[in-house]
């Protein structure tokens, strides 16, 4: 969609970034106050989750089914180390 577009691909890829920035952050400063590990950068991390959300989305549109994306994010809660009830 966006190929044919450059405005609209500029327009994603900093909604991407501004994203994946955020996540970074908060990221770091989980780390900072000792309440997550990290072994790759903030930064690395961030687009790792965006990624794995943004897959389990487009899953679970083609499969018309939510479990793709819950499987994409309890994996990221495993990966992250978050607990679930």
């Amino acid at each position: 969609m966006s190929d044919s577009n450059p405005r609209l691909s500029e327009l994603i890829g900093q909604v991407f970034d501004n994203w994946t920035g955020l996540l970074a952050e908060v990221l770091r400063h989980a780390h900072d106050a000792g309440e997550l590990k990290l072994s790759v950068s903030p930064e690395v991390l961030a687009k790792h989750i965006v990624a794995t959300i943004e897959g389990g989305i487009m899953m679970s549109r083609l499969s018309k089914n939510g479990d793709d994306l819950r499987d994409c994010l309890n994996s990221l809660r495993v990966i992250l180390g978050i607990e679930t009830k």
